[in-house]
C-alpha cells in the first residue's frame, strides 16, 4: 500500500472500522473527518463524538447493536464474462511481451468508487460498502480523498488482496440524500519478468500464510473434489516440475472449458459440463494448481478475472504469476493495463461470518429501503494534448463497468463486444 493511501486510511480511522461491525455507528464515529449533510468537507477536524454524529444526521435515533436489530440487507455481485479473445494491437495491448523485464509502460487513471443512497421514507442504522482498489506491484494507488455528505465514510482492507469503501448513517428520511464518493489516482503497469521453469526448483517451499489463504476450499472452488483430483494427478503424471504442472492446467482449461456466458457455477459444475465463462475458467486452473500444493488465486478486474499462481525461485523469493484463461492468452505475464478490484477468492468481511468468493455491492439497513446508486468510474489520464488512449469505464445499475466508447479503439478492448449479462441481486 503506498503512503498516500496509508495516511488516508490512518486520518479516516480504518483500522479501528475494519476490526469489528457489531457496534458500526460508534466505530463509525472514530473516522476522522465528516462532511455535514451541506457539503462542506471538515477533513482535518477530531472524531465526532456520539451526540454530535446523531445531531450532524439530523436525528434522535439512539443507535444500539445494528446487528441484533431487525433488518433488512441486500448483496450485489457484479457480472465476470470476458469470454471472448482480444485482438491486440500492439501498443495499448501486447501481442508479444517485450524483450524488457518488469512492470512496464505505466498508465495513469483517475479512479472513483462510491454509495449514493435517497431516502424513500423513515429508515434507520444503515451501514453500506462497495469494492475499492488497493495497491499491488502491478497497481500504485496515490491522492486518495473522500467526499462525504450527510454521513461517515471509510476505506478499509479487509485482507491482503481487497479494500473496500464503508459508509454509516443513522438515519435518512424521504427525499434526503447522503453520499460518500472515494477517488483515487491509479498508475497501472503490464508486466512480463521473463518467467521460465528453470528459475524454480521442482520441490517447492510454502509458507504458512500462504498454506492458509491460498490452498484450501473456496466458496464454489472445490479443491478436494473428486473431478478436481483426479484430473490433477493425471496432468501431474507427465509434468512433474511446478511451472510445467501450471502451464499444463492453463492449456487444459483453453481446450476443455467450453466459453458460455453465464452467472457463475462452481469448478465441479465446470468440470462435470465443461463449460464456463472466464469466472469457471480461472477456478478451475485455481483449483488444479492448489490440489497439488501450488498456492494459486483468482485476479478480479471490472466484468473479468484471470489466475495467479505462487512460485519460489532458487533465491528464495516469492513470485506471483499470472495466468490468463479466458479473453487473454498469456502465461506469466500481462499486456493490458487493467484495474484490479481484488485478489483472492476466500475474503473474510466483518459483516459476514462465510469468507467470500468475491466482494458484493452491500448494504444493510432498518425501516424503508432506500434507494441506492454504487458508483464506480474509471477514467484514463494523460498529459496535455496526448492521447490518454481507450478503456474509460463507468459501472451501471446492474454492477457491470461498461466501456463508454470515448476512444476509437473502445471497440477493440475487452468487452468491446459484450454480452449483456444479469448479475444476481439477494435481499433478505
Amino acid at each position: 500500500m503506498s503512503a498516500t493511501t496509508e495516511a488516508a486510511l490512518a486520518q479516516h480511522g480504518s483500522e479501528n472500522l475494519s476490526k469489528s461491525l457489531s457496534r458500526p455507528f460508534d466505530l463509525a464515529l472514530q473516522c476522522g473527518g465528516c462532511q455535514g449533510l451541506d457539503g462542506e468537507t471538515q477533513s482535518m477536524r477530531p472524531p465526532l463524538t456520539r451526540r454530535e454524529f446523531i445531531a450532524a444526521s439530523g436525528s434522535t435515533l439512539v443507535v444500539g447493536n445494528l446487528l441484533a436489530a431487525d433488518h433488512s440487507r441486500s448483496e450485489f455481485f457484479p457480472p465476470a464474462y470476458s469470454i471472448i479473445p482480444v485482438v491486440a494491437d500492439g501498443k495499448w495491448i501486447w501481442n508479444k511481451p517485450p524483450p524488457e523485464t518488469g512492470y512496464l509502460e505505466p498508465r495513469e487513471f483517475d479512479v472513483r468508487v462510491g454509495i449514493q443512497m435517497e431516502g424513500r421514507g423513515a429508515t434507520n442504522q444503515i451501514v453500506a460498502t462497495t469494492p475499492a482498489p488497493v495497491d499491488f506491484p502491478e497497481q500504485r494507488i496515490t491522492d486518495t480523498k473522500i467526499d462525504r455528505v450527510g454521513c461517515q465514510a471509510t476505506l478499509r482492507k479487509v485482507d491482503e488482496g481487497a479494500g473496500q469503501l464503508l459508509m454509516a448513517a443513522p438515519s435518512l428520511v424521504k427525499g434526503r440524500t447522503i453520499r460518500a464518493v472515494a477517488t483515487f489516482r491509479a498508475t497501472l503497469y503490464k508486466q512480463h519478468h521473463g518467467f521460465a521453469a528453470q528459475q524454480f526448483p521442482q520441490k517447492q517451499t510454502v509458507t504458512r500464510a500462504a498454506r492458509d489463504q491460498f490452498l484450501g476450499i473456496s466458496p464454489g472452488i472445490q479443491t478436494s473434489d473428486k473431478q478436481v483430483r483426479q484430473l490433477a494427478q493425471q496432468l501431474q503424471t507427465d509434468h512433474t516440475h511446478p511451472w510445467e504442472f501450471a502451464h499444463a492446467c492453463y492449456q487444459w482449461v483453453w481446450e476443455h472449458i467450453r466459453a458460455r456466458h453465464g452467472k457463475y457455477t462452481s469448478v465441479s459444475a465446470a468440470l462435470r459440463d465443461r463449460v464456463g465463462d472466464c469466472e469457471e475458467r480461472a477456478s478451475t486452473f485455481v483449483a488444479l494448481c492448489r490440489s497439488v500444493g501450488i498456492p494459486a488465486r483468482v485476479v478480479w478486474v471490472p466484468n473479468h478475472n484471470w489466475a495467479e499462481f505462487l512460485l519460489t525461485d532458487k533465491a528464495g523469493k516469492a513470485h506471483w504469476i499470472p495466468a490468463h484463461t479466458a479473453a487473454y492468452p498469456w502465461f506469466g505475464w500481462t499486456g493490458a493495463h487493467e484495474l484490479v478490484l481484488q485478489k483472492g477468492d476466500r475474503i473474510q468481511v466483518p459483516e459476514k461470518r462465510k469468507r467470500q468468493r468475491l466482494l458484493s455491492d452491500w448494504m444493510q439497513w432498518q425501516g424503508v429501503r432506500p434507494q441506492v446508486t454504487y458508483i464506480g468510474e474509471l477514467i484514463p489520464v494523460a498529459e496535455k494534448d496526448a492521447d490518454p488512449g481507450p478503456g474509460r469505464r463507468r459501472k451501471e445499475e446492474n454492477g457491470r463497468w461498461d466501456l463508454l466508447a470515448t476512444h476509437p479503439l473502445d471497440a477493440k478492448l475487452r468487452d468491446g463486444r459484450r454480452a449483456r449479462i444479469t448479475p444476481t441481486r439477494v435481499e433478505q
